[in-house]
Formats: C-alpha cells, structure tokens, sequence
C-alpha cells in the first residue's frame, strides 16, 4: 500500500511530522509519504459555523448516508475546559473528499494509492475518520479535540487512523458495510466503530484484527502488507503506552545511538527519541562524562563537542558548526539551559515523567549536571 498524507495549510507543522515519523519507524513493504510539495487549502465559504449548544451535542456522532440516522454517544470529555455554547467551522463530507480529489489530480496521486488528508476542521456530521464511498482511496482524518478522549500527544491516535483507515478500505466495500460489519461494542479490532471516540484506547492497546476482518483483508492484500500494518500498529500501541504512563515501573531500556546519530529505545519497541542535532551533541557530550559537567565550565569541552558534531552532521561548513557550539557554550548566552530543556522535553513527551528521570540531563543549579542511566545500557555510543 501506497499512503499520500496531504496536511491542511492549518495543520501544525510539527504535529504532521510527529505523525508521519511514526508511520515511517517501521520499515515495511507499506510506504507513507509526505506530500512533499504543497499543502491543502480548504474554501473558506464552504465551511460553516458549526454551533454546539451543549455538552451532549458535541458528544453526538450523526451517520445518515442514505440509511436511518444513528445518534451515538461520541465521546466523554477531559482536557480542554469548553464553555457553551461553542462554535467552530466544519465542512461537509462531501466537501472535504472533493478537495482530495482535487489535490490528487494536481499533485498526480496515483489513483490506486491513498491520499489521506489530515486537517483540524471538523466535519458537520461530527466523524473522527472516513473514506470517500465513491473514490475510497480518498479519505479524511479530524487531527482535533484527541485531548478530550485519549491522553497522549494526538500524533499516536492520528497515526494509528492512517493505518486503521487504509485496511478499512479492504473490510468495507460502502456506507452499508461499515455499519453492518464494525463492532459497535468495541473489541480491540481496528474496525471498532468507536462511536465513542475514548474507545480507541482500547483499540490502539491491542492493535488487532479479529479473525472476521483478518479474512476479509486477505482476500485482498498480501501478507507483507497485512504484517506490516500490524507492525505499524504495534509499534504505536507501544509508544502509547509508554506515553501514558502505563509502564512507569518498567526498568529502564537500553539505549541505542546509531552512527547516523538516531536514538532508539530497543527494550521499548525500538521507540525513536528525536531531537535536533546540536542538542544531541550536547547529550551525547554528558553520555560520555558520567562523573557529570559544570555547565560554566561547558567552554573546556569545546573541541569534544566539535568533533562529535561532525560525526552526527553530514551537512554544513564546519565554520558554522564551530560557532553554533561556540555559542551554546558561552555561558553569557546562557543557550545551553535552553538545549537541556528541549533534550527533557523529548524524553518526557515519548516516555512520560517517571521513565524520563533516567535519561534526561539534570543536577542542581551551579552543580554538576549529569544523565542517571547505567553506561551498561548505553549501545553503540557515537564518540
């Protein structure tokens, strides 16, 4: 399978490339690629100001294709404090699988690979993800409003609808089907219905197929694809889990730093921790000096830095890379803080508090700073 990810011009640039990462952590026959060319804008005189009276109309999920009108719970809130009554743009269906459409033509999609946009307007009938009925390679995903129902960052609920939508395609031949075949009590199967959208946490803690649909997919995909989107949504289940803090008292994973300068957590699924070069060079820097470092004193390890650096970076004159270092370590800039930040930052967001204390960058003001892991675990270590 062939998987086009067309991000609306609204869509956070990050959020997209959180998502987009994750899909492609798992090497595969499947293929999830970035536009790479241009972003969706959605007609601003389509959309339509949506107005939710109360909390129990935003909970109502609306399916009327041409068959009775289902009113279903959506979904319960956390997170986000709304107030009511609240307004917000939606589209139509109809709408948003038109712009798709569009947007394959012009970019040249091929017509038997997926164009999945991903866009943070609703849609009037109040659906997290759908395939269009009559070109079902064309399909949406609601990127918003996952605080309210699953807490962790919305890249992995996301993610796991690109793939969940892409087998739909092969369980499902219409409308009809989806409400004849899904589980409207949800099993753990990636066609749970989910009328409830905090549903997919149990949806994306199994990362299943039920034998049903297992069936149904193997009359029309090959293995290599069935495996590898199971492996995909293993691999975010596993993720997920971490970032909910479900395995807080997991012992801590080995981590390992591939001569490219990826970081990969291999006990927790091969979970990647990304984070921009100079602020892996600084990492890798307290990786190697477990006694721990006087950040005044970060200017004594300059030549270090810079040869690390080259290693981690194939691009750039060294000129340049010798002055970002220079000025991360000078103490006056006080940049280096800044660095340790955004090195926490990456750990927590993928692993949660608890798991993060054994990875990250800390020691008291004006003392050394040091990373609590056992150098034991610490495997192909860039130096």
């Amino acid at each position: 399978m062939n998987i086009h990810l067309i991000p609306d011009e609204t869509l956070d640039d990050e959020l997209y490339t959180r998502v987009l990462s994750l899909l492609q952590a798992v090497p595969g026959v499947n293929n999830f690629y970035p536009t790479g060319r241009g972003k969706l804008i959605l007609t601003e005189a389509i959309k339509k100001e949506q107005e939710i009276a109360d909390k129990d109309s935003f909970e109502k999920q609306l399916f009327e294709y041409s068959m009775p009108e289902l009113n279903m719970p959506k979904a319960s809130f956390s997170g986000r404090t709304w107030s009511f009554p609240h307004t917000r743009k939606a589209m139509r269906w109809r709408d948003l699988f038109s712009h798709v459409e569009e947007f394959r033509v012009e970019y040249g999609v091929p017509e038997k690979e997926f164009a999945i946009l991903l866009t943070p307007t609703a849609n009037l009938k109040n659906w997290f993800a759908l395939l269009d009925e009559e070109k079902p390679f064309n399909g949406f995903i609601h990127t918003d409003e996952w605080e309210h129902f699953i807490p962790c960052d919305p890249a992995f609920p996301i993610a796991f609808e690109v793939v969940a939508l892409s087998l739909q395609k092969y369980i499902f031949e219409n409308y009809s089907q989806i409400l004849e075949r899904t589980h409207e009590q949800a099993i753990g199967c990636v066609s749970d219905l989910c009328m409830k959208k905090s549903e997919i946490i149990l949806k994306m803690r199994t990362a299943d197929v039920c034998a049903n649909c297992m069936e149904r997919l193997e009359q029309s995909l090959s293995l290599p694809e069935i495996h590898h989107a199971l492996a995909v949504m293993e691999s975010l289940r596993v993720k997920m889990l971490f970032a909910q803090n479900f395995r807080q008292s997991s012992p801590p994973s080995k981590l390992q730093i591939r001569r490219n300068g990826r970081m990969y957590l291999s006990d927790y699924g091969n979970l990647e921790i990304k984070m921009p070069t100079l602020e892996k060079t600084l990492y890798i820097l307290f990786l190697k000096h477990p006694e721990g470092i006087y950040i005044s004193s970060l200017s004594e390890y300059r030549q270090e830095l810079y040869e690390i650096y080259a290693r981690l970076s194939n691009r750039g004159l060294m000129e340049d890379m010798r002055k970002r270092i220079d000025d991360m370590t000078n103490v006056l800039r006080d940049l280096t803080s800044v660095k340790i930040s955004r090195i926490k930052k990456a750990f927590t967001d993928a692993l949660g508090i608890a798991l993060a204390e054994h990875y990250i960058i800390q020691g008291e003001n004006a003392e050394r700073k040091s990373i609590r892991l056992d150098r034991k675990l610490v495997e192909n270590l860039v130096c």
